[in-house]
């Protein structure tokens, strides 16, 4: 068992954690399990909903830590090549090395240091395995139907960089459009209703709720993006259904209900909107005081100034984020999750490792107090 925290990473990105190998969901928290098994010091706990694997790993057998590490093991789908990590210059390549599994392997370590401590936090590291389909079956049940909660959750899920704090996440609405209609020969449409041409024109009055081009440079705006799109059976037939995803990004001046019933009145009565994920945009107050203490451990630790940024994407902290709950959103220097070149600079490991380090000892010094 790696405890090297990049052999340690390499040992997640060769497990092909995506949503449709449950095996190798199960192998992921089964690793987490085996790496944490050895020490008596430390209480750990499985769960599963829906067949997604958990693992919560606390220095106290309780659902209220006072610091939550929250994680995911699960990884996009690609290619076989990139479940292998490849090193190239200072940075290493491969799926999951920035989303997120390097970050988990920091994590674990940390559990591991602080189990070492004769003073331990009340500290607990809470890793799943769907973040990448919605997170329902991971935080949200052990939040809301198991009950954890905490005082401050660090979710390494977001920013390029440990000093690249993020504050503000935007909302996600994830759409599933289906369109019908009625079978003919390709030769004689006049026969027929095309489930294709309706589809595409229902994505098309719905765009019209998005801008064409950007409107401010840090890209704070809504978004629309089709993701898939399927229909028809072959070529000479009209068909008689179609269907799409589209994948919404919105600021916190929307509220999502309203944001849905505008694209189910755009995309009219014969098409029908499936809404199959929704979340509130993420904030943390910046002059919170934890907020404070991660920008002095970053201090102390890099000597570099902590920014404060918006992100696009969106994470498993939104769960948190609606219970009042302040968290901390960073990563070590890392890049392009999501696609092919997926990178990770692999000297900020260590140096993501000691501000977490130093953060959570400036916390538990002062939950003491």
């Amino acid at each position: 068992m790696n405890e090297n925290i990049i052999e340690l990473t390499y040992d997640l990105v060769r497990m092909h954690t995506t949503a449709d190998r449950p095996d190798e969901l199960q192998r992921a928290i089964q690793y987490v399990n085996d790496y944490f098994k050895p020490i008596d010091s430390l209480v750990i706990k499985r769960y599963e909903s829906r067949h997604k694997p958990s693992i919560v790993i606390s220095t106290q057998d309780t659902l209220t830590p006072d610091i939550l590490l929250v994680g995911h093991l699960d990884v996009v789908p690609a290619t076989e090549e990139l479940f292998e990590p490849r090193v190239a210059g200072t940075r290493v390549y491969g799926r999951g090395v920035c989303d997120m599994k390097s970050e988990c392997a920091v994590m674990m370590r940390i559990m591991r240091e602080i189990a070492a401590l004769e003073e331990k936090p009340n500290i607990a590291l809470m890793l799943t395995t769907d973040e990448e389909v919605g997170g329902f079956d991971g935080v949200n049940y052990l939040i809301n139907e198991i009950g954890y909660r905490c005082k401050i959750a660090l979710v390494p899920d977001g920013g390029t960089a440990p000093d690249d704090l993020v504050i503000t996440n935007k909302g996600i609405l994830t759409l599933r459009l289906n369109a019908t209609g009625r079978r003919a020969h390709g030769s004689r449409p006049w026969l027929g209703e095309n489930a294709i041409d309706s589809l595409i024109a229902a994505y098309a009055r719905i765009r019209e709720l998005f801008p064409n081009t950007p409107t401010a440079e840090d890209h704070w705006y809504h978004t629309c993006n089709i993701g898939t799109i399927q229909g028809g059976e072959t070529f000479n037939q009209v068909p008689d259904f179609a269907t799409c995803d589209l994948d919404i990004r919105f600021t916190e001046q929307t509220n999502v209900d309203d944001l849905f019933a505008a694209v189910k009145e755009k995309a009219g009565p014969d098409v029908e909107v499936i809404n199959r994920i929704s979340g509130s945009p993420i904030f943390t107050d910046p002059n919170h005081p934890y907020v404070k203490m991660y920008e002095e451990a970053v201090e102390k630790t890099l000597e570099l100034k902590t920014e404060h940024n918006q992100h696009c994407g969106s994470n498993d902290g939104r769960f948190l984020s609606e219970l009042g709950i302040p968290l901390i959103i960073s990563r070590p220097v890392s890049g392009d999750q999501h696609s092919p070149h997926e990178w990770l600079e692999i000297e900020s490991l260590p140096k993501f490792h000691r501000v977490y380090w130093q953060f959570i000892q400036a916390l538990h010094e002062s939950f003491k107090n």
